[in-house]
């Protein structure tokens, strides 16, 4: 479980390495032409897989009765 919440966290500098240099083209008032497609398709599937493995954590704290509480002496499994 650690495993897949750490890949989502890593899941995540990508889109931001993404996103920082598309939010130069807007800033510098670029078309929208001028962003590549590539980085849409990269960047959508980034936020999917990041969506699907939140949603299997939290699945499966659901299942498991796993809560956030800070009281619980499980600092891996807590987000």
């Amino acid at each position: 479980m650690e495993d897949i919440i750490n890949f989502r966290i890593f899941l995540s500098f990508p889109l931001f390495g993404l996103f920082i240099p598309n939010l130069g083209l807007f800033l510098t008032g670029a078309s929208a032409s001028a962003l590549p497609v590539t980085h849409i398709i990269i960047g959508c599937t980034l936020l999917t897989c990041i969506a699907v493995l939140s949603i299997g954590i939290m699945m499966y704290k659901k299942k498991h009765g796993i809560t956030n509480d800070h009281e619980n002496n499980t600092p891996i499994l807590d987000l």
